[in-house]
């Protein structure tokens, strides 16, 4: 998109949106000649990045007047532009397509959202923890960084292997995040960290930040928790032997950094945090001695399948010993 200088007319801005909305709309409609630069890979995933920056944002609106303009009886049909627009962003889900779409950042932001399963079960924590502490605000704790929880006997799995996956559409949810006190497993859906991770991170949580109060923020809520898991180099790189983090910047020290930075854009979060509830099991789980010591005991002595072996030779060999003494002393007693 072309720059231009903070101080403009009236005019100029209005030929600064037209220029701009133009080529929105035929980027989006794929209305370039095929030998066109725009073909190539990279130079189109740098376009649909730089058109999602929260400061490179046209009314939606500007950019359906033109595509009527453009697009022979395209009529009052904003769901057509709608389609075309996450299908050029490779969005393939999407929920029933609303009318009042501010911007391109808007609509793709509307479709990054947990599972209906995952909102269900949020809605329900809500209620009994309204019920049960009806003037509570954010009654949750902090959870512990990932080799700290590992310590307490908390695993990790990566859903690379099993996607988690709607019933009805049959896509994958990166905010879906479970635990259980049975399985003490968190599954996390895996995680590509790229080049461009941290700038869509950052976009996505700026808009989220002029939220109205009540309206979720995915996004915050999801960085907040990985941030919680990622404090050093050695948390990350046990989430990516687990499957949760696919780095490709190579440097964990690199993605621990950049969650860390992610963190401190956080000036405001809402007081409906979507994780609250497994924050609350937990530190549960952490706050029982017993999965500390099962789990200290589990990696310092039995962390090999040797290790379980000679425990259970010597054991063997001390119950035969045993059994060796009593038959002596009974021997004994008798004679």
């Amino acid at each position: 998109m072309k720059k231009y200088p903070f101080s403009l007319t009236l005019n100029k801005f209005s030929e600064m949106m037209l220029f701009d909305g133009c080529f929105i709309v035929q980027l989006i409609q794929g209305i370039y000649p095929v030998e066109d630069i725009f073909e190539v890979g990279r130079i189109q995933t740098d376009i649909r990045h730089d058109l999602l920056l929260l400061e490179n944002q046209l009314p939606f609106f500007v950019l359906f007047e033109l595509y009527r303009m453009m697009v022979p009886n395209a009529g009052g049909d904003v769901h057509h532009l709608a389609r075309s627009a996450l299908s050029f962003f490779k969005i393939s889900r999407f929920p029933s397509p609303k009318t009042d779409i501010m911007h391109l950042l808007d609509l793709v932001h509307s479709c990054q959202y947990p599972s209906h399963l995952g909102i269900k079960q949020h809605e329900l924590f809500k209620a009994k923890a309204a019920a049960a502490e009806p003037n509570s605000q954010r009654s949750w704790k902090f959870i512990r960084s990932a080799t700290e929880l590992e310590d307490a006997g908390i695993s990790f799995f990566g859903d690379h292997i099993e996607k988690m996956k709607d019933q009805n559409q049959g896509i994958e949810f990166v905010f879906d995040i479970m635990f259980t006190k049975d399985t003490k497993v968190l599954k996390i859906p895996t995680l590509q960290v790229n080049d461009w991770t941290e700038s869509l991170f950052r976009n996505y949580m700026a808009y989220e930040q002029f939220f109205p109060r009540g309206k979720p923020t995915y996004f915050v809520d999801y960085v907040v928790f990985m941030d919680n898991l990622i404090n050093t180099g050695k948390d990350v790189q046990l989430l990516c032997e687990s499957g949760v983090v696919d780095n490709w910047l190579g440097d964990d020290e690199a993605v621990a950094l950049m969650f860390n930075k992610l963190r401190d854009s956080i000036y405001m979060m809402s007081e409906d945090f979507y994780y609250a509830d497994i924050f609350g099991r937990v530190n549960e789980h952490c706050q029982r001695k017993w999965n500390k010591w099962k789990a200290a005991l589990k990696k310092n002595y039995f962390n090999t399948p040797w290790s379980l072996i000679s425990f259970l030779a010597a054991l063997v060999l001390l119950l035969l010993t045993l059994l060796q003494t009593i038959f002596s002393v009974l021997s004994y007693v008798k004679q």
